[in-house]
């Protein structure tokens, strides 16, 4: 019996057609960039305080540790959490309309 160590032990040539590595099971953007605080700020238009807040309230993604007194936030999730907000403006939009607009924090 090969077991899942064994198959990717050697030359490589062991591994099933078509099976992946555990590690590329993980779907992953084609480049990964980490946005540092003063960069997120400049592009949602925050201040820290509200990021935060916004985190704990989990309406904002959550910051990558890169070290014991560093974080970063993931430049496609910071982009997603925009791309929403857009979204949420043709939304708001319609419901305006309807007289149905939703209460947002500020």
């Amino acid at each position: 019996m090969t077991t899942q160590k064994d198959k990717f032990t050697g030359n490589g040539n062991e591994q099933a057609q078509g099976e992946l590595p555990l590690f590329a099971a993980i779907q992953t953007p084609l480049s990964l960039k980490v946005l540092r605080l003063p960069d997120v700020i400049a592009r949602v238009g925050l201040k820290r305080a509200s990021i935060y807040q916004r985190i704990q309230m989990g309406i904002f993604p959550k910051p990558v540790p890169l070290g014991p007194r560093a974080v970063g936030w993931l430049e496609h999730e910071v982009v997603a959490w925009l791309n929403g907000r857009v979204q949420m403006r043709g939304a708001k939009s319609q419901k305006c309309v309807e007289g149905q607009l939703p209460i947002l924090p500020n």
